[in-house]
C-alpha cells in the first residue's frame, strides 16, 4: 500500500500543494485503497494488487481538467519534456550501444591476443597472419563504434538539460533503475574478479621455471605457456571491459533520464565528453602504432603486449583529468 501512496505522492508534485488538491490526493487514495483490498480479497498477493491498482489508475490529467486544477508550471530553459516513449527508446538504445562499444574493445584486445599467440607460434608467415588479425579485428571494432553512435544525436540534448518526466514514467523508469543496480555491481565484481585471475595466472606462468616439481625442462614449452597467459589476460581484460561499459551506459541512461548522478547537475560534462572522444580517435592508433613498432623493430613480441593495459590505465587517468578539470572550471 505504500507504494501506491508514493506513486501518487509522485503524480501529485506536478501540481500545486493546498487544501484543494490535498483533499482530492486523499479521495483518490481512499479510493485506490479499496480497490486494494478488494484484490487481495480475491487472492491476489500484494504485489500484484499493487500492480493492478497502479496499471488501472488511468490519467490524472482529465481529473484535474474538470476541477480547474492548473499543474505548476516550470519555464526554466534548462528543462525538457520527454515522453514515455521516447524515454524507453533512449534506454533501450543506449543499452545496444552499450554492448556494441564493448564488444568492440573486447575484439580489439582478442585481436591483439590473437597477434601474440600466432606471433609467437613459429610458423612461417606468422607475424603477417598475426597483423591481419589484429586489424581484421580493429576494422570491426571500429564499425561497431560508428554505428552505437548513429541515431544518438536526437538524445544528445537530454545529456545538456535537465528532464521532466510524466509521474507514471518516472515511477516505472525509478523501479527498473532500482531492479538494476544489482546486476550492475554483479557485473563489475565479476569483470575485477576475472582481471585479478587473469593477472595472477600471468604471474604464475612466468614462474613456472622456478617450479621443479612440475616436470617441465622445455624452455620452449614455458615461453609458449607465458604467451598464452598473457593472450588469455588480454582476452579477460576484453570480456570485463564489455561488462564494465553495459554496467556503466545502462545506468547512466537511468541517470540521465531521472536526473541523478553525474547528471544531477546538466551538463558540465558535456563538453569534457566530447574532448575525450576527440583524443580517443588519436590516442588508441598512436598506442597501435607504438605497439607495432616496438614489437617488429626490436622482436620484442613477448613484453610488448605491456603496452596495453598501460595504455588502457593511462587512457583512464587522462579522461578523469579532463572530467575532474572542466567540473572544477565550470
Amino acid at each position: 500500500m505504500e507504494t501506491i501512496k508514493t506513486y501518487l505522492d509522485n503524480i501529485f508534485t506536478a501540481f500545486p500543494k493546498n487544501e484543494r488538491t490535498e483533499s482530492l490526493k486523499r479521495d483518490i487514495l481512499a479510493g485506490l485503497e479499496e480497490k486494494y483490498n478488494d484484490l487481495l480479497r480475491e487472492g491476489k498477493s500484494e504485489h500484484e494488487a499493487v500492480g493492478s491498482v497502479i496499471a488501472n489508475f488511468g490519467s490524472i490529467d482529465e481529473i484535474v481538467a474538470e476541477l480547474g486544477i492548473e499543474p505548476i508550471k516550470d519555464d526554466r530553459e534548462d528543462v525538457i519534456d520527454v515522453s514515455s516513449e521516447d524515454a524507453f527508446e533512449y534506454l533501450s538504445k543506449t543499452k545496444k550501444n552499450g554492448i556494441k562499444i564493448g564488444l568492440g574493445v573486447w575484439l580489439i584486445l582478442t585481436g591483439v591476443a590473437g597477434l601474440i599467440l600466432i606471433s609467437g607460434s613459429g610458423i612461417e608467415a606468422a607475424d603477417a597472419a598475426g597483423i591481419s588479425v589484429l586489424f581484421t579485428a580493429i576494422a570491426i571494432a571500429v564499425g561497431l563504434f560508428i554505428f552505437s553512435g548513429l541515431g544518438m544525436s536526437k538524445y544528445e540534448e537530454y545529456e545538456e538539460y535537465d528532464i521532466r518526466l510524466d509521474a507514471k514514467t518516472k515511477e516505472e523508469i525509478e523501479q527498473q533503475a532500482a531492479g538494476f543496480l544489482p546486476r550492475f555491481a554483479i557485473q563489475i565484481i565479476i569483470g575485477v574478479a576475472l582481471i585479478l585471475f587473469a593477472v595472477l595466472g600471468v604471474a604464475f606462468a612466468s614462474d613456472l621455471p622456478t617450479f621443479s616439481f612440475i616436470g617441465i625442462n622445455d624452455l620452449a614449452t614455458f615461453d609458449a605457456i607465458e604467451l598464452f597467459s598473457v593472450a588469455l589476460l588480454l582476452f579477460t581484460v576484453g570480456f570485463s571491459v564489455l561488462l564494465f561499459v553495459t554496467a556503466a551506459m545502462t545506468k547512466g541512461a537511468y541517470d540521465v533520464l531521472l536526473n541523478e548522478g553525474e547528471y544531477s547537475s546538466k551538463k558540465k560534462y558535456r563538453k569534457a565528453e566530447k574532448i575525450i572522444g576527440t583524443a580517443a580517435t588519436v590516442y588508441w592508433p598512436t598506442v597501435t602504432a607504438i605497439y607495432l613498432i616496438w614489437s617488429f623493430g626490436w622482436n620484442a613480441w613477448n613484453n610488448s603486449w605491456i603496452v596495453w593495459p598501460v595504455a588502457g590505465v593511462l587512457f583512464g587517468a587522462i579522461a578523469g583529468g579532463i572530467s575532474v578539470w572542466y567540473s572544477g572550471k565550470e
